[in-house]
């Protein structure tokens, strides 16, 4: 039933949106923006498309201040109210969807709108639209049962590689491993090609082959170019394309092979990524420091936006739900360049 609702929901996406993802970076992004703009506001809710009547009605009862928001890989849960009277909204992206926040001229209402909610207090006049694949609301202990199953979070401050050591204890390629959710929440597909490139592990090699400076080296890795891809808005981070992922010829030089894992491509370099005895001897090293709280200001959505536009990374690379007023002015800007040209 879910692979079906999967597929429905692929079909009734725009064209160019459905091979996109948003990764766990994307919604530490989103959550950091609406700290700062929605945290401690009152709001009313609705379901504009009909399909989160009882979630809107539910926060309208609470009082509809939202009083806090934390991530955990994909996975984004709002709180509204206090004490007894909490209800959580647990939000999933999936494949597609935003959630923008409009100071400005609010955009008319689609029909993919789950939730909208408007500030009623008296702080500035804003607006939100919510459109994802997962919307559900319950008390605190959904947030509770669902974050149990899922494993550390990069970017999350409270994160640790111990899951990580203890899945590595069996003979599953750590390919598959790194992009279980139960051990490393977060972690999708693009990640896993570029994480495993950077840290010179070919994605079959079985997990309880690899050494712990080797695992920890991993775990170094996905802090860093996840950190890196929260910080620019890019999932390259500071790199003007990526290693490896969807190329020919990797970074190093060397031919890149692709194949399939869990029937997702899956790409790896043949100069930098060996299996077995073949793998240098990699040395302990200084965990790095997990969480986003020391990183300096991240990239505003419409310059990430802007630069994944001019560069060859796309927006449909990897899908951005961090939507506002600026991100919008630019989309209907750019939609407006190629009849200028004619």
């Amino acid at each position: 039933q879910a692979s079906n609702r999967l597929a429905a929901w692929r079909r009734s996406l725009p064209r160019q949106a459905a091979p996109s993802m948003v990764e766990g970076d994307g919604c530490h992004r989103i959550a950091a923006e609406h700290r700062k703009s929605l945290v401690g506001r009152k709001m009313q809710a609705k379901s504009p498309n009909g399909r989160f009547k009882g979630g809107a009605l539910a926060i309208m009862k609470c009082g509809g201040v939202l009083n806090r928001i934390e991530v955990h890989g994909k996975n984004m849960f709002y709180f509204f109210g206090q004490g007894s009277k909490v209800v959580v909204v647990h939000v999933h992206f999936g494949l597609a969807g935003a959630f923008a926040v409009y100071k400005g001229e609010e955009p008319a209402v689609t029909g993919n709108i789950r939730l909208r909610l408007s500030t009623v207090d008296n702080g500035t006049p804003l607006v939100a639209h919510l459109s994802a694949m997962v919307v559900k609301h319950g008390p605190s202990s959904l947030y509770d049962s669902l974050t149990a199953k899922l494993g550390a979070d990069p970017l999350r401050e409270d994160a640790t590689p111990d899951a990580l050591i203890k899945a590595c204890s069996s003979s599953k390629p750590i390919g598959t491993v790194l992009v279980d959710q139960s051990v490393m929440a977060g972690v999708g597909n693009i990640y896993r090609s570029e994480i495993l490139y950077e840290a010179g592990i070919h994605p079959k090699q079985p997990s309880n082959t690899l050494t712990e400076a080797e695992i920890l080296k991993l775990w170094n890795v996905a802090v860093k170019q996840m950190q890196a891809g929260f910080k620019t808005g890019s999932i390259w981070g500071t790199k003007k394309t990526s290693f490896c992922y969807g190329k020919k010829t990797s970074a190093a030089g060397g031919k890149v092979k692709q194949f399939t894992m869990a029937g997702r491509s899956v790409y790896a370099c043949s100069k930098r990524q060996r299996l077995d005895a073949q793998r240098p001897t990699v040395r302990g090293s200084k965990l790095w420091r997990s969480g986003t709280s020391h990183l300096e200001e991240m990239v505003p959505a419409v310059k990430a936006e802007n630069k994944k536009r001019k560069t060859g990374e796309g927006l449909a690379v990897q899908h951005v739900a961090l939507k506002d007023d600026a991100t919008r002015a630019a989309a209907l800007a750019a939609k407006k360049r190629p009849s200028a040209r004619k």
